[in-house]
């Protein structure tokens, strides 16, 4: 269902605050009522939470995120709606704009617990990064379905990638609905979904995640060959070759030294890059 009244509101709240949609801030601005109460309802929000919204927009999300009487901090980076934001929520005291891109932000000062959000697709992979880093309890986010199905690629599938991994290995994943493009305005080109993850339980804390990034990065660009080769390959990569000969005999004791990458469960990637961690290069400063 679209939302005349939805669209004429959000009509009204872009005047108000001189802003027409741009495509450098990746801006679509969710308009069906449906949509937008199942994305509140799929985030699983008790007034005692945290919520974190990326991309604040016009505030319909913001809104119903407050109503639920949870905490509610908002990163929006455009110039015009920030005070358009700040000035709209003034009253509520559960609601932080905050007037910065999440690539600047440090999320480690924002004890978010939850995420709700519809935010710009163009930086999709450095947000679920940044937020995996940080962790959540449970996330309802609206994305481009092909990145959403990303996300939740099984081992095998062409899609499989190293966002899939450290995805699955640490939460639940499912798509609660494919969304239609004229539930936007303006309407992007392709569907998108609701995505929601729920924190899976007693996942071991990785060594060192942006090692860890960087190893599966560079792995799974050989992603069709022998673990054990594209290991060999990697190992150049990271300029780890004084560690070369230890490295490939941990790999060679391994049950699966000769599957192919992407075959491999998260959990069996996890298991092989915090056996060869200690002997790669650390990022750690």
């Amino acid at each position: 269902m679209i939302g005349l009244q939805e669209l004429e509101s959000l009509h009204r709240d872009l005047l108000s605050a001189n802003v027409f949609p741009e495509k450098r801030f990746s801006q679509n601005f969710l308009i069906n009522p449906e949509i937008l109460d199942l994305l509140v309802e799929k985030a699983d929000i008790s007034p005692k939470d945290h919520v974190i919204e990326i991309g604040g927009g016009t505030g319909v999300v913001t809104q119903k995120i407050a109503e639920t009487n949870a905490r509610v901090t908002v990163l929006e980076v455009h110039p015009k709606l920030i005070p358009f934001l700040q000035k709209k929520f003034a009253s509520h005291k559960n609601v932080d704009v905050i007037g910065k891109d999440f690539l600047h932000v440090e999320l480690d000062s924002i004890p978010f617990t939850h995420v709700c959000c519809s935010p710009p697709y163009a930086i999709a992979d450095d947000i679920m990064l940044g937020l995996f880093h940080h962790g959540f309890k449970t996330a309802s986010m609206v994305w481009q379905m092909e990145f959403a199905e990303k996300l939740i690629a099984p081992p095998g599938s062409q899609s499989y990638g190293p966002l899939s991994v450290i995805c699955q290995y640490f939460y639940d994943g499912t798509i609660a609905k494919k969304i239609s493009p004229q539930s936007f305005y303006p309407s992007p080109q392709q569907f998108s979904a609701i995505l929601v993850l729920k924190a899976r339980k007693k996942v071991v804390k990785l060594s060192d995640y942006d090692l860890f990034v960087l190893f599966l990065r560079t792995l799974f660009r050989f992603k069709n060959k022998t673990v054990l080769n594209a290991v060999q390959h990697t190992i150049k990569h990271l300029k780890a070759e004084k560690n070369e000969e230890k490295i490939l005999k941990i790999v060679k004791e391994m049950d699966w030294e000769d599957l192919k990458v992407f075959l491999l469960e998260p959990e069996e990637l996890v298991e092989l890059f915090e056996e060869v961690a200690p002997l790669l290069p650390s990022m750690k400063r």
